[in-house]
């Protein structure tokens, strides 16, 4: 017989069954058969859940801190996973040093605040309400330096065709570009300097401005990116010839806040430079950093952004876009990802003057939405006192509805109903008045 802990799943056990019972044998004979069972017995115990050793991956490191990626348990241990713990180890010492105060219920995670050039070992478990699973661990130590990446840049449509531009107004060439160590920067017209240009880099991007452009202006611009991994020269396919970016949108502001997401809508810019506006980029940006983040291209003047850390600051821009390119950004305030508040708010609309008129007998269902965040509690009154639930009077409460229900009512059931929503933000009573006549008589 093999087994095994009832807390790590199925077992199997075996036995070898002597019989002498005969089976279609001369009369005075026996047979003896060897019957070999076969039972397996189901795990009805949970137990606590590990992570696959070979999905702990260390995506990416830089002077301080390291960006650890895993995927999630193929067993869950009969539970749901309610986060994941990340510790790391420095060579040479025995202690693992905790990076999350709390399980985080994300797949990735940047640990900071490492020391460069030294070397850590990383493990993270994933818990359920069991406890904590076995971690998985880095096999190799991970050393904290600066990785470095070969120069990219990425090109929009746009700078993929002809650009047309109107005389006297600006020529502006946005490229995002990525590389470690940050590339050097270098634009050129027909292999010589652009010295009415103005130009602005960054770690993400370059842009070149010509504030008021002339016939001079016209050609093919060049784009080199350098450092210490290598080189990559940009040119624009057609010349340019001498339209304008737009001006950037006149607005930009959030309508709805959840704690994973934030809606945002923004209005059309005051001018759109002499040609269609094509779409508009968002980007985001969280708080304490100075890089922004590509979040989509959209045509339309709305977007959710989605998947967002709860409690976090960002800042969103958005850049109109039309043939000639990019407006400058247009910057929201900051913001905090989280749910927002509102005090609760019934709505009586669906009952005519607040009021119920039933005959003796019937049924009487009268559903109320209510709004309110966080979703408020609800609490019903009859006549200034508790409602006391039965089974004809009942009470529901979904999401976005309160029912009140009352089967084959009575004149007892007439009264005042009062409701009262409550949450973090305050409460609001409301009424409904239910009158019950006598049934006519047959």
């Amino acid at each position: 017989r093999e087994s095994r802990d009832a807390n790590q799943g199925p077992s199997c056990c075996k036995a070898n069954v002597l019989t002498t019972t005969p089976l279609c044998s001369p009369p005075g004979n026996s047979i003896q058969f060897n019957f070999i069972y076969i039972a397996q017995i189901h795990n009805i115990f949970h137990h606590v859940v590990s992570i696959s050793k070979r999905s702990l991956l260390v995506t990416d490191t830089t002077k301080t801190t390291a960006t650890l990626n895993w995927g999630k348990p193929l067993d869950n241990g009969g539970l749901e996973v309610t986060g994941y713990v990340i510790e790391h180890k420095k060579e040479g010492t025995e202690e693992w040093v905790k990076d999350t105060p709390s399980p985080l219920r994300i797949t990735e995670f940047v640990v900071p605040e490492l020391e460069a050039g030294a070397k850590y070992y990383f493990r993270i478990s994933a818990v359920n309400a069991k406890g904590a699973g076995e971690p998985a661990e880095t096999k190799e130590l991970v050393e904290i330096v600066e990785r470095a990446a070969e120069p990219d840049l990425e090109l929009d449509v746009e700078l993929r065709r002809t650009l047309v531009v109107r005389a006297g107004c600006s020529i502006r060439l946005f490229v995002p570009i990525k590389g470690r160590p940050t590339p050097t920067v270098t634009w050129s017209k027909e292999g010589g300097p652009v010295p009415r240009a103005v130009i602005d880099s960054t770690e993400s991007f370059t842009m070149l401005i010509i504030p008021e452009s002339s016939r001079i202006d016209a050609g093919k611009y060049e784009l080199t990116l350098e450092n210490s991994t290598g080189k990559k020269t940009f040119e624009t396919s057609d010349p340019i010839r001498a339209s304008q970016a737009p001006t950037p949108p006149e607005s930009i502001i959030p309508t709805d806040i959840t704690k994973s997401s934030v809606s945002l809508v923004w209005t059309k810019p005051k001018h759109d430079g002499g040609s269609r506006i094509t779409g508009y980029v968002l980007e985001a940006q969280k708080k304490a950093t100075d890089q922004w983040a590509h979040v989509t291209t959209v045509k339309t003047m709305d977007f959710t952004v989605k998947n967002l850390n709860e409690n976090e600051e960002y800042i969103f821009r958005v850049m109109a876009v039309n043939q000639s390119g990019r407006s400058v950004p247009r910057e929201s305030k900051p913001i905090v990802v989280r749910d927002s508040t509102s005090l609760p708010e019934f709505d009586l609309r669906g009952v005519c003057q607040k009021t119920v008129i039933a005959k003796a007998g019937d049924d009487i269902k009268v559903e109320i939405p209510v709004t309110g965040r966080p979703r408020p509690t609800v609490s019903w009154q009859k006549d200034g006192a508790a409602l006391k639930l039965t089974q004809r009077t009942n009470v529901e409460t979904t999401a976005a509805t309160v029912t009140l229900s009352i089967n084959e009512c009575n004149r007892a059931d007439s009264g005042v109903y009062t409701m009262t929503g409550k949450n973090i933000v305050g409460s609001v009573t409301d009424n409904i008045i239910v009158k019950v006549k006598a049934s006519e008589a047959i």
